[in-house]
């Protein structure tokens, strides 16, 4: 009997601890809430407490700008009118700086603070104060005098006048006798001696001769790079490239390959191709870095900007 009424009690119990329990949690909601939105509250305010404060900032820096600006302007008028600036105490002056407004004109010299300053002469040269001389007077045309009147009834013949000596004939080239120039050496020789005489095709004919008789001589690459040379020297670089081309292509390790290289390089630039140019003046550095050929190409190289 004991165990049922404290069952019906602990069942009667059950709502009012309910209930109690959904009071406090609602109150403890209420004050939460409420203490966000003065939290929000009291944020939203000092936010608007800082700009008020700016703003009251920026006014008064506003102010003192148009202040300076207005005793600026004073300053400004008074010089330009010619009467007496505003007194020095109107424009905040840094301490024992003197302002343009203090100084005065005067017939010798400038014033400052009521002590006379006379403008210095110096020694040095003013050539703007030197006047330009006169131009000199032209000279009078020359007299011209009348020609003299010949009767030529009168007038004695005159012997014929002589007759110029005809120029002497330019000597042609040396040449080696034929019984020598069937010798390697005496045959490119005769090509040599006629391209330093400027024959450019007589040495073309003989450095031609020279590598149809003899392709594996050891002065075939000089034969064939000096036939290049007479091409470029008569300014046809289109065939000079080529039969520089064939040098370094028949001959690539020898000493005139670096030479030809050169000679492409400054064909293709004479004809106005630099990206040529400076592809071949480059491969001359490397392939040739120690060569005569490439110290002038690296002079080359730089005067093309490559």
């Amino acid at each position: 009997m004991k165990s049922l009424k404290l069952l019906l009690l602990a069942l009667f119990c059950l709502p009012v601890v309910g209930c109690v329990t959904t009071q406090k949690e609602a109150n403890t909601v209420s004050a939460s809430t409420e203490w966000r939105i003065k939290s929000l509250e009291e944020s939203f305010l000092n936010f608007r407490e800082q700009q008020r404060q700016a703003a009251d900032e920026d006014q008064e820096a506003l102010q003192r700008i148009e202040s300076r600006l207005a005793a600026i302007e004073g300053e400004l008028t008074a010089l330009r009118g010619g009467s007496p600036s505003p007194a020095k105490g109107t424009v905040d002056a840094p301490a024992g700086e003197t302002w343009v407004g203090d100084l005065k004109p005067e017939d010798d010299g400038w014033v400052e603070g009521g002590k006379s300053q006379p403008l210095v002469e110096n020694d040095e040269e003013k050539p703007w104060a030197k006047l330009p001389e006169p131009p000199a007077a032209p000279e009078p045309p020359a007299v011209i005098p009348e020609p003299e009147v010949i009767d030529r009834a009168q007038a004695p013949k005159s012997a014929p006048a002589p007759q110029a000596a005809a120029p002497a004939p330019k000597p042609a080239p040396a040449s080696v006798p034929a019984s020598s120039a069937a010798t390697p050496k005496a045959l490119y020789e005769q090509g040599y001696a006629r391209y330093n005489a400027g024959d450019y095709p007589g040495a073309r004919t003989a450095f031609d001769d020279f590598l149809a008789k003899y392709p594996n001589d050891d002065l075939a690459a000089n034969a064939l790079y000096w036939k290049g040379e007479t091409y470029y020297s008569e300014k046809d670089y289109a065939q000079a490239i080529l039969t520089f081309k064939e040098v370094t292509g028949k001959f690539p390790k020898h000493d005139k390959a670096a030479a030809a290289l050169l000679k492409i390089g400054m064909s293709y630039d004479r004809v106005g191709d630099r990206d040529n140019a400076l592809f071949y003046l480059r491969a001359l550095q490397q392939d040739f870095p120690n060569s005569s050929a490439a110290g002038i190409g690296r002079r080359e190289l730089s005067r093309l900007g490559g």
